[in-house]
C-alpha cells in the first residue's frame, strides 16, 4: 500500500528521458519552489499509462458530444496548440540547492492515477507511486498535460521499445474505457 504523498506546488519544467543502462525512462518534475522529484518509468509503465493519459484528453468536457472521428481531429488540433506553445528547447534547469523530497536516486513508479479536480475542467490531478513509500501528486492543466504527452512519446520514440504512442483513440464507440 502507497503511504501519503507530496503535494507539488507549480510545476516548473518536466523531462522525460531515456536511460538505456536502465532500459527505462527517467521523469523529473522540478517546482517553481525548487523541489525535484525523479522517477524512473518502465516500458510496461508507460505502456499502462498512456491510455489513460490519452482517455483523459479524450474526455474533455469540448470533445465529449463529438463521434469518434471529430473527437480525433479535434484532440489533433488542440494536442498541436498546446504543445505548439510549449518551450521544449529549453534545457532542464539544474537547481544545485534543490531540495528532493523522495530522496537522490529516482524511484521505480508503479502505479499511476489522473483524476479531474471538480468544478476545475482545465486541471487533472496526476498521482505517481512506487510500490511503497511516498509519492506525488500534481496538478496538471490542459496544456502541461499535452507536453507532458509529448515528453512521453518523444522519450519512448527514443527508447526504441516497438511501441508508438499515439493520442488516436482505439477506445470503441460504445463507451468502454481504461480505469484510471
Amino acid at each position: 500500500m502507497t503511504e501519503t504523498a507530496t503535494t507539488l506546488g507549480k510545476v516548473h519544467q518536466l523531462q522525460a528521458s531515456y536511460a538505456p543502462a536502465e532500459d527505462r525512462l527517467l521523469l523529473r518534475i522540478n517546482t517553481t519552489d525548487q523541489m525535484e522529484f525523479r522517477f524512473w518509468l518502465t516500458r510496461r509503465f508507460v505502456q499502462r499509462l498512456w491510455p489513460a493519459l490519452r482517455q483523459t484528453l479524450e474526455s474533455q468536457p469540448d470533445l465529449a458530444l463529438t463521434d469518434q472521428t471529430t473527437r480525433a481531429a479535434l484532440l489533433d488540433f488542440m494536442h498541436e496548440n498546446a504543445t505548439a506553445a510549449a518551450d521544449f528547447k529549453a534545457p532542464f534547469v539544474e537547481t544545485p540547492h534543490a531540495v528532493l523530497p523522495l530522496g537522490q536516486q529516482p524511484i521505480l513508479a508503479v502505479h499511476a492515477r489522473i483524476v479531474a479536480i471538480p468544478g476545475q475542467d482545465q486541471l487533472r490531478m496526476l498521482h505517481l507511486h512506487p510500490a511503497q513509500g511516498l509519492g506525488i501528486e500534481v496538478t496538471l492543466d490542459l496544456q502541461l498535460l499535452h507536453a507532458f504527452c509529448k515528453l512521453l512519446a518523444d522519450a519512448v520514440a527514443n527508447a526504441d521499445w516497438q511501441m508508438a504512442l499515439s493520442l488516436a483513440s482505439t477506445t470503441p464507440e460504445n463507451g468502454a474505457r481504461v480505469l484510471h
